[in-house]
């Protein structure tokens, strides 16, 4: 009986798909930090822009 292989897929740091990968993971974890207290206070409540308020809706 074989053993599975395992095999490594590597993606070439100037590929457009390896930068993209790297936004969104900056994205994710950007979304994921809880925001400290001071800039909660910088940044008061406010209705959102009359631009993307079809995309909500």
């Amino acid at each position: 009986m074989k053993t599975p292989t395992q095999r490594r897929v590597t993606i070439k740091k100037e590929n457009e798909q390896w930068n993209l990968h790297q936004q969104f993971r900056k994205f994710t974890e950007a979304i994921d930090r809880l925001p400290d207290a001071a800039q909660v206070q910088r940044n008061p409540a406010r209705s959102a822009p009359q631009g993307i308020v079809p995309m909500v809706f």
